[in-house]
């Protein structure tokens, strides 16, 4: 339990920004074809920074907003859009952000390379999502394995043990010694059941990570959720055999 309340404390902020990360980067292509057609009507950029900020852009919008009052208050555009990619920690948004500032630097025509950026980020989105769907199966499978089916099946070994170790001291059939032993290396194994559930859930997360995100940082999303599931069905396995085996002690 102690287990699954620190993974949770610590995954669902890392969640929650990744979250934050991921919308921004969903209105991004939008958000440079709205900069790239504003100064090509003729406005600076400046202006088309201010556009995005009204917009409904969501997380992105309030990003932007944060470049404007820097630039309000005096920073120069290339240190807001600095601190831009400071609170944003995105490649897609850090490589961007370079060829703004080298091309107001060298004088290029801003709005073609926005442009060209935007539909080529698209492109990479549309290739992330065809990748999610066609990995969709596996990850069910991988849920279905690590979280669900073998923490039922230990939950069923942990209980059997106990009723058997219980049977054994109710009938008197084994030696004190031989029971003393065999409690012992029951303990043993719970042990064992409750590490190996959590490193089996942490290897699961991270090919799941891997196969889907193809970023292994983000088994920090899925570990937390799929270790308490994991643990869920651990208990209710436990709760129904001996529920049905009480009877019979």
């Amino acid at each position: 339990m102690f287990v699954i309340i620190l993974d949770l404390g610590i995954g669902i902020p890392i969640y929650k920004y990744l979250n934050h990360i991921k919308n921004i980067e969903r209105y991004w292509p939008d958000a440079l074809k709205l900069i790239a057609d504003t100064m090509k009507a003729g406005s600076s950029f400046d202006f088309a920074l201010r556009e995005v900020a009204t917009s409904d852009y969501g997380d992105l919008s309030e990003e932007i907003n944060g470049v404007i009052r820097r630039l309000e208050m005096g920073d120069n555009l290339h240190v807001a859009l600095t601190y831009l990619t400071i609170r944003v920690d995105s490649k897609i948004i850090k490589r961007t952000v370079t060829l703004i500032q080298e091309s107001l630097r060298t004088g290029a025509q801003l709005a073609e390379v926005l442009e060209e950026i935007a539909n080529d980020t698209k492109y990479l989105f549309r290739v992330k999502k065809e990748r999610l769907t066609k990995t969709m199966l596996q990850t069910i499978f991988i849920v279905a394995a690590a979280g669900v089916i073998a923490p039922f099946i230990f939950g069923l070994t942990r209980v059997i043990t106990q009723f058997l170790s219980q049977v054994a001291i109710d009938s008197g059939i084994a030696a004190a010694g031989a029971l003393e032993i065999a409690i012992k290396a029951q303990s043993s194994i719970y042990l064992l059941l409750d590490i190996y559930i959590v490193i089996m859930t942490l290897a699961a997360s991270a090919m799941i990570a891997m196969m889907r995100e193809g970023k292994l940082t983000n088994v920090t999303i899925y570990f937390p959720a799929l270790l308490t599931i994991a643990y869920i069905v651990y208990a209710i396995s436990q709760f129904i055999l001996t529920t049905m085996l009480s009877g019979m002690i």
